[in-house]
Formats: structure tokens, sequence, C-alpha cells
């Protein structure tokens, strides 16, 4: 304590004074300030543009997979009698609870490429649930309705806008309606019009409480009351409870507890909307964000602390004089932090200002990139919180950084600040130099003499880099086959309108009409054409077939219980309890021709398509039940013989020819009990399940008559056969272009910031460099050192940070490919892992030239003064 005293003097304790210092200190330099303040508006601009971009992209993502499900709820509680509904809506531990009833479907003939639910809900329910009219109101009487948009315009009637919505109020909608038991026609009056969502899983028709309590009331007892009785038909007049938290995360835990906590049947079904942030606690996700958010953090640390490390340098002679009028250390470290403040808050409003402009501007043609729905706008969400964290976390950045200048000014004495040079170059003890000497191996002693720096500006570099490699190893493994197969393996696809509606009860399996076959027929450049006729089927399995099927899959744990949710009640018995006597399981039959049995994958097993033809042989599905191939189980093996009956009872023999797995795109789209699937010979098919159309039709066309047969087949089932539906590989090829473009648009920006960054925080170091030893290159210059070898050296000194980067951006790269990209190839079904370092390759000369410029560039500008000029430095 005397020591310090005694170096300098009485402690001065006058807050405005240090104000007055660093607010004139700061203005005393513009040139300088204004450097500074950029580099802080810079790292800000990064933060809030990210942060605008990403909290605007979450926002309307979880709007848009609200407006699929059907929901902004957290979560649900289904099929619901009123005491049970009573129950849970009193549960004070949750946030709301508001309510909405199922009461039928309209299945009228127009509504066939639609799944039309009519339910009640209360006021609150509506808005939740996207159903509250826009123009009018609520149903009150009996026969009032209020109806999605897109309902009226199946009915041909024009519903665009809420001036189209106004002039249909009060007219009259015929409803045919299909519920418990019963299917009624009714006339409604339209009381009310909201605008439905194309994404949504069902377009939502809200009656009166009157009308459910008449046509579907509530059950007084518990749909859990006994297993065997749980069927589609005993949900109508059941209540959902929709739930929403007070703490938003881990759902699934608190509406758990919710169930527990009131007393519900423990086996009460419920629903997580996983489309909102909180559903579940994804811990890849989480570490994803926080490693962003670090890298964010470290490169705004990187340059800042570098360029007010400049700053103490330059001014370090004006801290030594200020100790020796009395400032103490802790008052520097306070002229540098009001320093800091002052530079920080124009910084950020400048940043702030930039990013949410940037990220406005971005967002429109990111989303632009996306599938999301046409209702949900491109509008940047300008959320004061965002606005906050990227203030609070530029300014902790600016805290954190300033540190290390700070505590090197506060430690300098004022003898050595009349004297600095980086690291102290002339202090400690001589070390024999007797090695001859040489630019480069100066060079070398210059990098590694601070080590910690030396990483630092490696690491900065480095990011860049790494995150280039990133985005492109994730492009390149993006497989648009992959991703297209997944939803059509042929250039077109056709089927009934309800084939590949989950939400219809009645799905239509034989669409396809011959006029259609007929005229697609007549088109020019169709390469190939082929039939896929379905009969889904129970299949009473003989004693040798269930035999094998219980070995192989019913007493399979795994397979077993990941299939009991697609359990149908044929594997109850009468009390409820599951059980696995049963001899017979559901199964879908396929008959499919030559074009049709192409797209099949074989699994186990040769296939043979002539023998195939005779009608003797069967292929067989095997059973996914974690989706991973080399995890499928067999119910029957190649070579093993099994029987198939059809519905009149009659029972035919066939050899399992080969196992296979059907696409998604070419199959019934729908699970049930253990997704046995059969594929047999179409005219073997027809001979013992009978003739009938097909369910899909799958064509293949030249790539220059793909454009002509798609305009034509959206005019002919829009037209000519309005049950009928298309899909097309074009659309989805659009989908891929514009994921894969949003993909290259944010990795691109994100490259360029880290980039930008990298390169400053690279010429701030050899600034610094230069700066801080103008004594020691003077010096070396008056015993015979040449400027050609101090810019030879600093040069290489550029090439040095240049390899090292190089060399730990491909380390980083590679790491964060193996751990954390590879593993995406069994969690994403379009991609496919490829190891690479080609953008480090491609980016290194260019590098190396930067590298070797800047130096060259900065050492000419920093030794405009003569020698002798930098030699009175030594006496200043």
């Amino acid at each position: 304590m005397a020591k310090e005293k005694r170096i300098n003097g009485p402690m001065v304790n006058n807050k405005k004074v240090i104000r007055s210092i660093a607010a004139k200190t700061v203005m005393a330099n513009p040139g300088k300030s204004l450097v500074v303040v950029l580099s802080i508006a810079l790292c800000t601009f990064m933060f809030s543009a990210l942060f605008t971009i990403s909290g605007s992209l979450i926002a309307k993502f979880q709007d848009d997979t609200n407006r699929q499900i059907g929901t902004s709820c957290n979560a649900g509680v289904k099929y619901l009698n009123e005491e049970e509904y009573n129950r849970i809506a009193s549960d004070k531990n949750l946030k709301s609870v508001t309510k909405s009833i199922f009461v039928a479907t309209a299945v009228n003939d127009e509504l066939s490429k639609i799944f039309a639910q009519v339910d009640y809900h209360d006021e609150a329910s509506a808005k939740k649930d996207f159903c509250y009219p826009e123009v009018g109101r609520l149903p009150e009487k009996e026969t009032e309705i209020s109806v999605s948009s897109l309902i009226l315009q199946a009915f041909g009637m024009k519903a665009d806008s809420k001036e189209d919505y106004e002039s249909l109020l009060g007219k009259n909608l015929s409803l045919k309606l299909s519920g418990k038991d019963k299917e009624q026609t009714i006339d409604f009056v339209i009381v009310g019009i909201h605008t439905g969502d194309q994404v949504a899983m069902a377009q939502i028709i809200v009656v009166s409480k009157e009308f459910q309590e008449k046509f579907s009331p509530t059950p007084t007892s518990s749909y859990y009351d006994n297993a065997a009785s749980m069927s589609f038909n005993d949900c109508f007049g059941r209540i959902d409870a929709e739930v929403d938290f007070f703490f938003p995360l881990f759902f699934k835990y608190q509406i758990e507890k919710a169930i527990k906590r009131n007393g519900l049947p423990e086996d009460t079904q419920y629903g997580i909307n996983w489309g909102s942030v909180g559903s579940s606690a994804d811990f890849g996700a989480i570490a994803f964000v926080v490693l962003m958010l670090f890298t964010i953090f470290l490169s705004g640390y990187l340059i800042i602390n570098n360029i007010y490390r400049i700053n103490v340098y330059t001014d370090i002679r004006s801290y030594g004089l200020l100790k020796t009028v009395g400032t103490s250390s802790k008052q520097l470290k306070k002229i540098v932090n009001r320093q800091a403040l002052y530079h920080s808050v124009p910084g950020i409003i400048i940043g702030i200002t930039g990013g949410i402009v940037a990220g406005s501007l971005l967002l429109p043609m990111l989303m632009d990139g996306m599938a999301i729905s046409e209702s949900i706008d491109s509008k940047a969400v300008i959320n004061i919180w965002i606005l906050l964290f990227s203030a609070l976390f530029s300014y902790v950045t600016v805290r954190i950084s300033v540190r290390k200048a700070t505590k090197l000014a506060s430690g300098v004495s004022p003898i050595e600040a009349l004297h600095y040079t980086e690291n102290n170059s002339f202090r400690g003890r001589h070390r024999n130099h007797s090695a001859t000497f040489t630019a480069t191996r100066f060079a070398f002693r210059n990098v590694f003499k601070e080590k910690k720096k030396c990483f630092f500006v490696v690491l900065s570099l480095a990011l860049s880099m790494t995150v280039l490699s990133t985005v492109f190893t994730l492009l390149i493994g993006f497989d648009e086959n992959k991703y297209i197969s997944n939803f059509l393996m042929t250039d077109f696809s056709v089927a009934d309108a309800t084939t590949d509606n989950l939400a219809v009860s009645n799905n239509v399996y034989d669409g396809i009409t011959q006029s259609f076959l007929d005229e697609v027929k007549k088109l020019a450049g169709i390469s190939k054409l082929g039939n896929v006729y379905a009969e889904p089927s129970i299949q009473d399995l003989n004693d040798r077939d269930y035999a094998r099927f219980k070995e192989r899959l019913l007493d399979n744990e795994k397979a077993y219980e990941n299939s009991a949710r697609h359990l149908s009640a044929i594997y109850y018995d009468e009390s409820g309890e599951q059980t696995n006597d049963d001899t017979y399981t559901i199964a879908n039959i396929y008959g499919m021709d030559d074009y049709a049995l192409s797209t099949l994958k074989i699994l186990h097993g040769n296939f043979d398509a002539e023998k195939f033809k005779t009608g003797k042989y069967i292929l067989v599905n095997e059973y996914d039940y974690d989706g991973n191939e080399s995890n499928f189980v067999s119910y029957f093996l190649p070579g093993e013989t099994i029987a198939v009956n059809n519905a009149n009872g009659d029972i035919r023999e066939y050899e399992v020819m080969a196992t296979i797995d059907i696409p998604f795109a070419v199959r019934i789209q729908a699970y049930t009990d253990m997704d046995v699937n059969y594929v047999l010979p179409t005219d073997e098919f027809h001979d013992f399940f009978g003739e009938r159309a097909p369910m899909r039709t799958l064509i293949d066309a030249t790539d220059d008559a793909e454009p002509a047969i798609e305009n034509w087949l959206a005019d002919y089932t829009k037209n000519v056969e309005p049950s009928l539906t298309y899909t097309s590989k074009s659309v989805f090829r659009k989908e891929f272009s514009s994921m894969t473009e949003m993909f290259k648009m944010v990795g691109g920006l994100l490259t360029t910031i880290l980039a930008l960054i990298g390169i400053l925080n690279f010429i701030n170091t050899i600034v610094t460099s230069v700066i801080s030893r103008r004594l020691e290159l003077a010096m070396l210059e008056a015993v015979g050192m040449t400027k050609s070898i101090q810019k030879k050296s600093l040069c290489i000194e550029g090439v040095i940070y240049g390899t090292l980067s190089l060399l730990f951006g491909a380390i980083l790269s590679s790491i964060i490919s193996i751990l954390m990209i590879k593993p995406l190839e069994s969690g994403l079904f379009f991609f496919s892992y490829m190891f690479t370092l080609l953008p480090i390759v491609v980016v290194l000369p260019f590098l190396i030239l930067v590298m070797i410029l800047i130096p060259y560039i900065v050492y000419k500008r920093a030794m405009k003064e003569t020698i002798i000029e930098r030699l009175r430095l030594a006496d200043a």
C-alpha cells in the first residue's frame, strides 16, 4: 500500500474529473474514436441483425406451424367429459384453459379435397384456433355457422376478400354432416367468416352450443373407462381442453403433471404443440444456439479487445503522466471504462439501427425461399426484448473486451510509460542471439513471443473459415433426389383427392378412372406409366404364419412397444387388457405394374420380374420401428410360403420372393397395426381380389414434355375430373432449391461478417505490433536492418498467421463436421454426409494475398517519420 502511494501520490477522489478526462480523451482524437465506435457498431450490427432475423423466423415458423396444427395453445387434453374438463379448467397452476368440442365432419362432394371439421368453440378457443370470424360473429342460434373462406370457395362462392365476406353473410349453406352413427344434411345460415389456411390440416366450421348439444351431446361417461370402447366414433361430443402454461418450456412434463394433479385417468390422451419453441428440450439445438452465440461473442471480443489495446498503446504516455499527478490505478481503470461507455452508446445505437434495417430487408428474401403459409407476412418482428438483448450483449462484449486494456493502462508506471514497447522488449535479461539473423526468424519471434495474442488472431480468422466449410458441407450433403423421393418417386403421381387425405374417414383407393387413363396415354412425352392397386384387408394368419409373426414381431419388445400406438381394438380383449392371442392382422395388399414395381427397394432376396409375373410369388415389406433400415424386422423371409385370404374367405399360398421397402409416395399413406404390406403382380391381384380401378397412377415423362404435361394435369384435375389430384417433382424441386438458397444466404452473410471481423482483427494486430514496436524497429534500422527487411519480416508474419489460421480452421472444421454435421445423416432424410475441406483450399491464395498486403500497407503508413524522429521516442 505504501509503495502504491509512493508511486502514485495522493489519490484524487473526483468522479467529475474522471468523467471529464475520459470525455476529453475521446474527443481529442475523433478519427481514432470513430474507428472504435464503428467497430462496436459492426459487432452490434451483427448481433442485432442475426437476432432480428432469427427471432422473426422463429416467430413466423411458430405461427405457420400453429396454423398447420390448428392452434396456438401449448398443449391439449383430449376426449374429456364435462366433469373432467371442469377439473382441469379450475387448475390454478395453468395459465389458461379453453374449450373446443368435435361435433361432426362435413362430407359434401364439394369438400372431397378438403377435410371440413365441424366444432363448437368458445370465444377464447376460436381466437387461439384461428377460426374467430374476421367478418361477422360466432354462431349463437342452432342453424348459424361461422366458416372458413376455403370451405365457401369449395362450394363455388367468391370469398377472396373481406368485401366478399360481407356479401356472403346471411347466405344459406347446406352441409352434409357425418357424426356419431348418423349422417344428416342441414341448411345453415352464415353469420361469420374467417380466412382459411391452405396449410391447415382441417378447415373449421364453427357451430353454436345449441347445435352441438343437439347433434353431438357430450357423453357423461369417461372415454377412458374401457380401453376396448376407445374408437373414433366415441370422439364426437368430447371436449378438448386447450392449455397454456406459465412456464414456456417442458410442455410434456407440465401436461403430464396437470393430468395427474387433477385426478384424470392415467391413460388420458394429450397433444403437445410441436410448433411451440418450448414444446421440448432439444439439448442438441440448445447446444447449437449456445455455440453460435459464443462464436458471435468471441468474434466481437477479438476485434474490440484489439482496438482498445491499440488505444492504450497510443495513449500509454498520457496514462503515465496522469499517474505522476496522483491518478491511481483504480481511477485509470475507470477512465478507460468510461471511454468504453462513451464509445459504446453511439456504436450500439448505430449497430442496432443498421441491424434492424438489414434484418428487415433480408427477412422477406429468406421467407420467399421457405414453404410457409401465404397468410404469414414477411415483416420483421421488432421485439423490444430483441433490442435490449442486442444492446446488452454488445455492451457486455465491450466491457469484457476492454478488461485487458484497463489492466494494461492501470498497471504501467510513469517511467515505463515513457519508454513502453509491446512486451517491454528491452526489459529483462538479454538472451544470446548468436544464431544467424534472417527475416523469417525475426518474423517467427514476433509472432510467437506473445502466444495468447497469436492464438486469438488465428482463432478469429479460423472462425470464418469454419463457418464457410460447415455451410458448404451442409449444402453438398443436401440430396435433391432423396428429398424429392420422400414425397414422389416419379415425375407425376395422380390419385383421388381423398386417397392421401389422412383427415378423411372414407378414403378412396380406386379413384383413377378409365377415361383419365385413356386421355393420359395420348399425351406426347410419356416415357413410363404404371398403376398401383390397393386392398386394405384383415389377414387371418394360419398357425404356421402366426407362429412366425408372433416370434418376430409380437414377442419383439422394441417393435411391439413402438407399434402399440397403431394397434386397433382387435389387440384388446373384452376387459380392455392388451393381448397377443388374436391370430389376424391388418394388411395392405397391393397390385403393381412393372413401372410401379421398379420403385420398390429390395431388402432381402432377389427379384425376378418374369418369375414374379407367374402369380406364384409375393413381395412382403419389413417392419420399420425406429426409422433405421439396419433395424428393420422381417415378418416373413424369402423362400417361405405364406397364406393370403381375400374378403370372401378364399385362401391362396405364395412363396416370398423378396422383402421390400415400399416408398411412402407409392403406398397407402397411413400406418395401421404392425403395418404389414404385401405386393402381387397386377393380373394376380385382379384375379384374387377382383377387378378394380387403380389407387394411384405413376407417370414418368421426358424433360422437354414435363411442363406441358403438368399444365395438362392441372387443367384436367381442376376442370374435367375435380375428384382427382396430382403431385409433381417440379413442386418439390422448387422447395428444395428455396431451402438451399436460404442456407446459402444465411451462411454467406455469417461467413462474410466473421471474415470481415477476422481481417479487421488481423489489421488491428499488425497495427498494434508496428505502433508498439516503432522504437524497436527504429533502433534495428539504426544498426543496419533495412526497411526492406522489416517489410519482408512483417509480410512473413502475415503468411505465418494465415497458415496457422488455415491449419486451425481445417482442424476446427473437421471436428465440427464429424461431431455435428455427420450425425445429421441419420436424422435428416435428404442429407448424405460428405467430408470436405474444399472451401479452405479455395480461400488459401486469397488469404495469403491479404496476409501479405495488409502488413506491407500498414508498415508503409506507420513509418512515414524519419528514423531520427522515431528514435526521439526513447528520450521523450
